[in-house]
């Protein structure tokens, strides 16, 4: 079974993740959270800058060259990330490169998880990597938006994550000041991931127009999150055992 988390940059995706893996495995069922982009963290004062920059940039090309030529469905999977990176490209280079390699992991990873028979939970799947795609594009058509969602692969359950703006202000910058300064010309400034608070309600807003079974999940405290775990659990084992 997939679970699919998606909500803005900062609002909990992978603490509520960890969080129902936590508590399914507690109850007796097999699960884990599929996570296919760890950004790095700062591990002291020092920065290493350009040689993090070159050893990011080795490491991504190692990794993306084993997804694309190893597995039996590399050339599939190059081919569906470049159609979603034609149909919305990202402003920058930078960002067009990650996202590619982001997409083409999650690929990999997507098509590994439906052999499986444990309960699998991606924090970052494909609705959000539309979403991010929309964001990093600075456009966010609805029309455009409807076609990609509909033309991706769907979980077996979907989780909109949300918390307050002023949750969402206040883990971005701890995360922002947590990370390399190289590693930040990885990622999109704060006002860029502050605008993807509306790119998800447009999504979410899709979605159920579709028929999409989407459950919300707030994460704006502890007590919140806890209520929501308790939720999305009980959804994730009652379509578990009816699947």
């Amino acid at each position: 079974m997939i679970v699919e988390l998606f909500g803005p940059p900062g609002s909990g995706k992978t603490t509520l993740a960890h969080a129902l893996v936590s508590r399914l495995r507690e109850d007796g069922y097999r699960a884990d959270v599929i996570r296919s982009y760890r950004p790095a963290v700062r591990s002291g004062a020092l920065d290493l800058g350009v040689f993090l920059f070159m050893t990011r940039i080795v490491s991504a090309t190692v990794s993306t060259a084993k997804v694309i030529f190893f597995p039996p469905n590399g050339r599939s999977n190059l081919s569906k990330s470049l159609l979603m990176l034609r149909a919305m490209p990202p402003k920058k280079p930078i960002w067009r490169a990650r996202i590619w390699q982001h997409i083409l992991k999650l690929s990999h990873a997507w098509d590994r998880a439906r052999l499986d028979q444990d309960i699998l939970i991606f924090d970052e799947g494909y609705v959000q990597a539309v979403g991010s795609l929309a964001l990093l594009n600075g456009n966010a058509d609805k029309a455009v938006l409807g076609t990609m969602l509909s033309n991706v692969p769907a979980a077996d359950l979907t989780i909109r994550v949300t918390a307050p703006r002023a949750a969402v202000a206040a883990r971005l910058r701890r995360r922002m000041e947590s990370e390399p300064p190289a590693e930040r010309l990885f990622e999109a400034d704060f006002d860029v991931n502050m605008r993807s608070l509306s790119v998800f309600k447009t999504i979410s807003d899709i979605l159920a127009i579709s028929g999409r079974d989407v459950i919300c999940a707030r994460t704006s405290s502890q007590r919140s999150t806890m209520m929501s775990t308790q939720d999305v659990e009980r959804a994730i084992i009652a379509k578990y055992i009816h699947s």
